[in-house]
């Protein structure tokens, strides 16, 4: 990845960041889908977070079970940084919508920040556009 795919806000979270989108290019290389996971800092040590909300009597979807399995995790550590990924479409108003990669960081505080990603798919591999943050009415 080149430096400039972190904001400069982001850069604290650049271990994080680059590991979500390590994964997020084998999952969109291998089937083009991309399933919803975490990337999630506790106490300095990284580790991913997936959904285990798959069976018939699932409660909620599964971005709803990352968040809720997120902050049990803040709440039991000191320091804990999460990264919430999952998949969207862009609407935009000078051509087609596009797709995008959702990164919804929370810092130990709670405070989140979204920044966006678009993408491409291209032979095995994704091109990843300029991310952007973005503000969304109450």
């Amino acid at each position: 990845m080149k430096p400039n795919m972190i904001l400069k806000q982001n850069i604290p979270y650049a271990a994080l960041i680059y590991s979500a989108l390590d994964l997020c290019e084998v999952m969109l290389a291998r089937s083009n889908t991309l399933y919803p996971f975490a990337v999630v800092s506790v106490d300095n040590a990284l580790r991913c977070v997936f959904t285990n909300n798959l069976g018939e009597h699932a409660h909620g979807g599964l971005i709803e079970d990352l968040q809720r399995q997120l902050r049990d995790q803040r709440l039991l550590a000191d320091v804990a940084i999460s990264v919430l990924v999952y998949a969207a479409t862009i609407e935009t108003l000078e051509g087609p919508d596009a797709d995008a990669i959702v990164f919804n960081i929370t810092d130990s505080n709670g405070k989140n920040t979204v920044t966006l990603y678009p993408y491409i798919c291209e032979l095995n591999t994704i091109k990843l556009g300029v991310p952007f943050t973005c503000d969304f009415a109450d």
